[in-house]
């Protein structure tokens, strides 16, 4: 009978393990497939700041947004206090949200959670504010995406997937986050997390995320095997209870790591804990 048991816990183990490392292993899958998409991350190639008025587009020189390749004269943005409206020129075929522009539309930035999305030859560009509006340019003939190297990880550890307690802010808490533009901005958290690594309690704030908790954070890695600026991480929120699990396995680079042209938010100090998480993705080196 004893020894059932122990086989039964030793299956158990194994099939525990498994299950986890096919996670792992769809979860690299997704993330590269998503980097490697025609307009993901890596296709971005600029970040063009608006100027007051007209600002006209294409791969010609005299344009206040000039392209690297594709139609000389696409058409013109033009900018009248925080309101921005987009002219097609004639014949140019070019589509907002999958629609055919044929006339002067009204174009909503990022902010708004639904930013009017162009695409036109390999381009697809939108308006982003950060502080002021900018347009974000994505061209899918990038050379970040064709010379892409792929993602380098820490060796898998279990040291680094750990139990977690929620603590809940009461009332949540309004906290710091300042970007690599040196931007600031107030995000919500809803609590903090407290776990151990090797017998060593941290806690790390955690903002919403639907079903998870999302996390910025930095650590003793950082700068040196893993990007500088920090990682980002998303946990699972508790199905009953306030125990959750985090995988430091799935932390992340942010995009900022793979291209110049982005916006990413920093870890307030109080998620920059002093421990190596050895875990999850490692430095990009470009």
């Amino acid at each position: 009978m004893k020894k059932l048991l122990v086989l039964s816990l030793i299956l158990s183990f194994s099939i525990n393990a498994n299950s986890w490392q096919a996670d792992l292993d769809k979860w690299k899958t997704n993330r590269v497939d998503n980097l490697k998409r025609p307009h993901g991350w890596l296709s971005l190639i600029a970040m063009q700041w608006f100027v007051k008025g007209e600002n006209s587009i294409g791969s010609a020189s005299d344009n206040t947004i000039v392209l690297p390749h594709g139609p000389a004269y696409i058409g013109t943005f033009k900018l009248v206090n925080d309101k921005i409206t987009f002219t097609a020129n004639k014949g140019i075929s070019i589509q907002a949200n999958e629609k055919p522009v044929d006339d002067t539309i009204q174009v909503k930035m990022d902010s708004s959670g639904e930013p009017t999305i162009f695409i036109t030859d390999t381009f697809q560009f939108y308006v982003i504010e950060r502080g002021k509006p900018a347009l974000r340019i994505k061209d899918s003939t990038a050379e970040t995406l064709k010379n892409f190297k792929g993602i380098d990880y820490f060796p898998v550890s279990g040291d680094f997937r750990v139990n977690a307690e929620f603590i809940p802010y009461e009332p949540v808490k309004e906290i710091e986050i300042i970007n690599v533009l040196g931007l600031l901005s107030k995000e919500t958290a809803l609590g903090k997390l407290s776990f151990e690594i090797n017998t060593k309690k941290f806690t790390l704030d955690v903002m919403d995320a639907d079903e998870d908790y999302y996390i910025i954070f930095a650590d003793k890695t950082s700068g040196r095997t893993s990007y500088g600026p920090g990682r980002f991480l998303y946990v699972p929120k508790p199905v009953r209870g306030n125990i959750t699990t985090i995988d430091f396995n799935k932390s992340y680079n942010p995009p900022c790591a793979f291209t110049d042209y982005s916006t990413c938010p920093l870890p307030p100090p109080q998620n920059r804990i002093p421990v190596y998480i050895e875990a999850g993705e490692m430095k990009y080196n470009r």
